[in-house]
């Protein structure tokens, strides 16, 4: 079988101490509202960051 497809996005942050700027590999592309919020909880615990993580943009890179 063949390699699953995965989507990577730039994404910029923002949190109580300052922001930031990852890149985020996903095996589905963002869809809605849902999906960023899942990747904002997923920055905090990722980083060590509190809950105040807020997407400010993300772009698509390659998919």
């Amino acid at each position: 079988m063949g390699k699953a497809k995965e989507y990577v996005y730039f994404v910029s942050y923002m949190n109580q101490d300052g922001g930031g700027n990852i890149d985020v590999t996903l095996n589905e592309p963002i869809h809605s509202i849902k999906d960023i919020r899942e990747m904002e909880e997923a920055i905090a615990v990722e980083y060590d960051l509190d809950d105040s993580v807020t997407v400010l943009t993300y772009q698509l890179l390659e998919s």
